[in-house]
């Protein structure tokens, strides 16, 4: 019989969805999990004029769900263009925004290669957080500077594996994302080799080729992607593809628990709603950058 997995009591205050993941009565916490909170295409930092979204909310969220334990916030891609603040400042509104928020991870969406290459190297310099991208590199065969294919991070005692995957293509007239599931295999090999006890892909890329990508590869234990707009779950044998909605309308929230090969895996959509609390420092950040363009469109 299937378990149900009970969400910690800090996500149920910001998420004030049900209980307990499964339908079925509680169940033991699970024992020294590893979280992952996760973003994609995120075009805006500040709220939507609906009233949902905002990054402040997302990083306050997060840091809640970091009281319960060891957390990774991440972001699959589309991040750094195109709305207008983007476009006036070539992105570095964005990357001070995520870097306030304490982004751990992000991989690149196409449109990161809209901006210029100096500006896009220059935002990538300038993130305190990791790019990776084990597909990607400059035309004439050169690494993207200060991007790594691939990391680990010790979390709750276990080695967890990281690599980023960019759909294929040709992008910016400077970039070319190769074979991604040539360059899964490679990271997967590596990181194995590693003694990674758990391996988690960002990626890019069509849903479908997701699920192809963990239909393929058994040591791939979560995809945590974009390219999608709308929130994405889907499962291949318990271990799962989870993208959130465009704009930080939602974030996708996984957890898993168990060892090598056999890591079990509970996972939600948190809504980013108006009744959530902002992280100040990083609502302060969003507002000084709005501040900026007002003054720099009134001049």
């Amino acid at each position: 019989m299937r378990r149900s997995f009970c969400i910690p009591a800090a996500v149920l205050l910001l998420a004030g969805g049900a209980a307990c993941v499964g339908g079925l009565p509680p169940a033991a916490p699970p024992t020294n999990p590893i979280r992952f909170v996760s973003l994609n295409d995120v075009y805006t930092a500040d709220t939507l004029p609906d009233g949902s979204g905002g990054l402040a909310r997302v990083a306050a969220m997060r840091d809640r769900i970091a009281l319960e334990g060891p957390t990774l916030f991440v972001l699959a891609g589309d991040v750094l263009s195109p709305s207008a603040l983007s476009r006036a400042y070539y992105g570095r509104n964005m990357v001070a925004v995520l870097n306030t928020a304490r982004l751990d991870y992000a991989t690149f969406g196409e449109q990161e290669f809209e901006l210029p290459r100096d500006s896009l190297l220059a935002r990538i310099a300038q993130s305190r957080f990791h790019w990776l991208s084990a597909n990607c590199s400059e035309t004439g065969g050169g690494a993207l500077a200060g991007v790594a294919p691939w990391d680990t991070v010790r979390m709750a005692g276990r080695k967890v594996g990281i690599f980023g995957l960019t759909l294929e293509g040709s992008w910016g007239g400077w970039v070319r994302c190769g074979d991604p599931a040539a360059a899964a295999r490679t990271a997967l090999d590596t990181l194995s080799a590693q003694g990674a006890d758990l391996i988690v892909a960002l990626t890019h890329q069509p849903v479908e080729a997701d699920r192809r990508l963990l239909n393929r590869e058994s040591r791939l234990d979560l995809i945590l992607g974009g390219h999608e707009h709308e929130a994405q779950s889907l499962s291949v044998s318990g271990r799962h593809v989870l993208k959130a909605d465009a704009n930080a309308r939602s974030a996708q929230f996984a957890t898993l628990w168990g060892t090598k090969g056999q890591w079990r895996q509970a996972v939600t959509l948190l809504p980013v709603h108006a009744g959530l609390p902002a992280d100040t420092a990083t609502a302060h950040m969003v507002t000084a950058w709005q501040d900026s363009l007002r003054a720099r469109a009134a001049k």
